[in-house]
């Protein structure tokens, strides 16, 4: 009987001990959850800190009776640093800033063609920022970007941010850039950064393309260029380009392709040519990879050779009925006429950020490693400098796969 009473205390002393909680613990009603980072240039001191939350009321009812007018809040301050900022936030608002959340890190151009190493280097070490993280320069400040992030598909602004980042899987008009990728590149000796652009679109951003190739005007937009009418205004197509930890220049959509083409991201997406059956007309394709990018590096007289073999799927999305020829030998034409085009726009982005840029955002860097025996004869090469010297031979085999094109010709 005493055994049974002394296991029936133990027990009871063993749940109430579990019941208890921390005195000093802190719960999710008392902290505020950031969904987006800010960064611009101060007026008065050396940064303007926003940040963009998501309000209790946006996180605890996912009805659709609630306006996006308050889904969130954005507080903004001017301060020598992030943590500085963050800190003088936690004193004004009655929440402790949380990031665990943070959804992307938007930079203004003005602040990025400064250098961004330390704010990077200061993000990459704050314990709740996820790696996973988006990067984006906005061609406008930052804090109007966050301000006009007013989706009209998406109940939430953080799952619009998701939404708009995501749409580079299937038009790879621009990449999915993390912080974690930014800040590898920037610590690497063999590539450089990039990071998404984005910008607010409107009737006086819109690019003139009175002399663009009509063949290439969809794919010829950067951020906020696009002739688009919507209630949405933010917009996120192209890649910013960094030399170091600076903004260096920008890629348009089509670059961005080139881009995603030879760095090994491509998912799908769909380009614009002339219909080499029909040069009226214009010819939609979809691509993806066939067989990954083979790349070398040659070093011949310290001048780097790069040569690239790529393979990829064609998939024709739109033609006419004017081709006289027979179906094979139409997509025999369409697939060369497609391998042309691509050979000169990929050759035309590479020399552009070894010329131009002198950023290999790429990372052909990683293939000429081979070519020294140690790590000292890599880091005396100085691939970074030098490739701008870069001689490079782009060679694209286009199968085009088209079981239903002319079926009915």
């Amino acid at each position: 009987m005493k055994k049974k009473i002394l296991c029936l205390f133990l027990i009871l002393s063993i749940c109430l001990f579990s019941l208890t909680g921390c005195y000093d613990a802190t719960g999710i009603e008392d902290l505020s959850y950031a969904i987006a980072i800010g960064l611009d240039k101060g007026d008065n001191n050396i940064l303007k800190l926003s940040i963009q939350f998501a309000t209790p009321s946006a996180m605890g009812n996912s009805s659709e009776s609630s306006s996006q007018s308050n889904t969130t809040t954005i507080t903004s301050i001017e301060c020598s640093s992030i943590s500085s900022g963050i800190n003088l936030i936690n004193g004004y608002i009655s929440k402790k800033v949380n990031l665990s959340h943070c959804k992307v890190i938007v930079i203004s151009e003005e602040l990025a063609s400064s250098g961004i190493s330390e704010y990077v280097y200061t993000l990459m070490d704050n314990v709740e920022i996820r790696p996973s993280c988006n990067v984006v320069v906005t061609k406008c400040d930052a804090i109007n970007f966050l301000e006009n992030a007013k989706p009209t598909l998406e109940k939430l602004t953080a799952r619009y941010y998701e939404a708009a980042i995501n749409s580079s899987e299937y038009t790879a008009y621009t990449a999915d850039i993390q912080l974690i990728d930014f800040y590898s590149a920037l610590k690497s000796s063999s590539i450089q950064p990039v990071a998404i652009l984005a910008g607010i679109n409107t009737s006086q951003t819109h690019l003139d393309s009175e002399y663009i190739d009509k063949f290439n005007i969809d794919s010829s937009y950067k951020a906020g260029q696009t002739p688009i009418k919507d209630k949405t205004s933010l917009e996120c197509t192209g890649l910013a380009v960094f030399k170091g930890d600076k903004l260096v220049g920008e890629l348009n959509g089509l670059e961005s392709i080139c881009y995603c083409i030879l760095s090994n991201k491509l998912d799908d997406c769909m380009i614009t040519i002339q219909n080499p059956l029909s040069y009226n007309n214009s010819l939609d394709i979809y691509l993806d990879y066939k067989i990954r990018p083979k790349i070398t590096v040659k070093m011949v007289n310290l001048t780097p050779y790069i040569n690239v073999d790529l393979s990829l799927n064609a998939y024709i999305a739109s033609t006419d009925n004017s081709s006289e020829h027979s179906p094979t030998e139409s997509l025999d034409i369409i697939g060369k006429s497609t391998s042309k085009y691509l050979k000169e726009q990929l050759s035309a982005f590479a020399y552009k950020t070894s010329k131009d840029f002198k950023c290999d955002v790429v990372g052909f860097g990683k293939y000429a490693i081979i070519n020294y025996l140690t790590a000292e004869d890599w880091q005396n090469s100085n691939w970074l400098s030098n490739y701008e010297n870069s001689v490079f031979n782009i060679n694209v085999n286009v199968n085009v796969n088209s079981g239903e094109l002319f079926s009915k010709m």
